[in-house]
């Protein structure tokens, strides 16, 4: 009754949806007074396992199977914290940014490790707080204390410390990119794994998504002007759902994909009412310039499935649904089993699957992840889309500027009718330099120059 309950709900929430998605958008664009960059100067990150690059293994006295070979495998050929094997969305996106590889925000130690932003998401991470699993009768022994309101405050403290002024602080949150998230998927994973019921489970929704408002709203109170939020996976896909609830009904599955249509429909909810919080905070912030932009995680992940290599080279759907590393058995991921242990079976060719250790990602798939953030389709506008998209005015004239905030994004020195060599050498030619600006490159090189001089000063160590 439950199961068939929340497929009616989802249903009415997605036609409120579709109906109101015709309504003018607002809040995608950032305003230059105090918005973004298309060269974001920093990049900061919220969330779970998804992201994490190693602030589980730095806090957890026992980080079990993240911390062990075959995790990390494909790229850095070790374990690294991250719960894949390879590299994470954030990664991918780190490394189109131009920033070298974080340092995990709980093994930072100066101020030079947040030169680039910082990475606050750690593995087991929820929504909600410890505290209410813990009242409401869970073991919270594998939910990380330091859940989506921690890391916020985590991250109040590293701006204070890049900081030292108001205008310092404004600077850095309207040119920094924030991803805020996914998160809410162990929200969910936890009671399911404890043995909650579905009943049990769909009233925590609207407050997952009531506490990730609240902490999109604290970080655009502090200055954020473009946050990239991604929903939740579709559940019903991942392997080890699949393995716990094994014993489902055949009507339960998706014909298509072979995943359960129930646990989608609870991760399609979720994804639902987040994008209707995200519209509501769009509307709250649409004159102060802020971008907030849905990912869809759910749908990259359909995707991937349905194109997987396992999918398409005759093996059916279904065993696009095993995990590359896991428990030996129905889709490769045994509870009693994990990656890294002796049991564990593990595929010759990650980039052929879609789950790495049946509830974390492939390298591969992260890959695509990150490409639709990065690039589309999955979120509108990309991440790198042109500068006019993400809010960036056009250059100012060199010659027009007059202050420091003119050049903030860059200058443009070119000048109509511009030699590479100095208007004297024409002169000495004798030719008519009537029609030869003065302004060549020489000249622009000097502009560049004074205007940055600053920054070309002699470096000390």
């Amino acid at each position: 009754m439950a199961k068939a309950l929340l497929l009616q709900l989802v249903s009415a929430f997605l036609l409120v949806a579709a109906a109101s998605a015709h309504a003018p958008r607002t809040g995608t664009r950032v305003a230059r007074g105090g918005g973004g960059s298309s060269c974001y100067s920093r990049f900061f990150a919220f969330g779970d396992s998804i992201i994490d690059t190693g602030n589980f293994i730095h806090y957890s006295t026992a980080p079990g199977s993240v911390a062990r070979s075959p995790y990390g495998e494909t790229f850095f050929h070790r374990p690294t914290g991250r719960w894949s094997d390879g590299r994470l969305p954030s990664d991918f996106i780190v490394e189109r940014l131009g920033f070298p590889y974080w340092t995990p925000y709980l093994a930072g130690k100066t101020k030079e490790d947040f030169r680039y932003g910082a990475n606050f998401a750690v593995a087991s991470a929820t929504a909600l707080n410890q505290l209410l699993f813990k009242e409401n009768h869970l073991d919270v022994n594998q939910i990380t204390p330091y859940s989506l309101s921690v890391q916020v405050e985590w991250f109040k403290k590293v701006l204070h410390t890049l900081a030292s002024t108001d205008h310092e602080r404004e600077e850095i949150m309207a040119s920094s990119l924030f991803l805020v998230g996914e998160i809410g998927y162990n929200d969910y994973n936890h009671p399911f794994f404890q043995k909650k019921t579905l009943d049990w489970v769909v009233p925590l929704v609207p407050r997952v998504i009531g506490s990730i408002g609240e902490y999109l709203e604290a970080l655009i109170q502090l200055g954020a002007k473009t946050l990239y939020v991604p929903g939740i996976f579709p559940l019903g896909c991942v392997p080890r759902y699949l393995f716990l609830f094994r014993d489902s009904d055949a009507g339960d599955y998706d014909s298509a994909t072979g995943c359960l249509r129930w646990l989608n429909a609870l991760a399609e909810l979720h994804n639902t009412l987040l994008k209707a919080k995200l519209a509501e905070l769009r509307r709250a912030h649409q004159q102060r310039g802020v971008s907030i932009v849905y990912v869809d995680y759910y749908g990259v992940v359909l995707d991937l499935i349905a194109a997987s290599p396992r999918a398409r080279n005759g093996v059916g759907a279904s065993a696009a649904l095993d995990a590359c590393c896991g428990g030996p058995g129905l889709h490769n991921a045994n509870f009693t089993v994990h990656c890294s242990e002796a049991a564990a079976v593990l595929c010759p060719d990650p980039s052929r699957y879609v789950s790495w250790d049946g509830l974390h990602f492939t390298e591969a798939a992260y890959r695509v992840m990150a490409g639709g953030m990065l690039d589309g389709p999955f979120a509108t506008p990309a991440i790198m889309s042109g500068l006019e998209r993400v809010g960036s005015q056009y250059w100012p004239r060199y010659l027009a500027g007059k202050t420091e905030e003119d050049f903030r994004y860059g200058a443009n020195f070119a000048v109509a009718s511009a030699t590479a060599l100095d208007q004297q050498f024409f002169k000495k030619k004798h030719l008519d330099v009537g029609q030869i600006t003065p302004y060549s490159l020489a000249v622009q090189i000097s502009w560049f120059q004074n205007m940055c001089s600053p920054c070309l000063a002699p470096r000390t160590t």
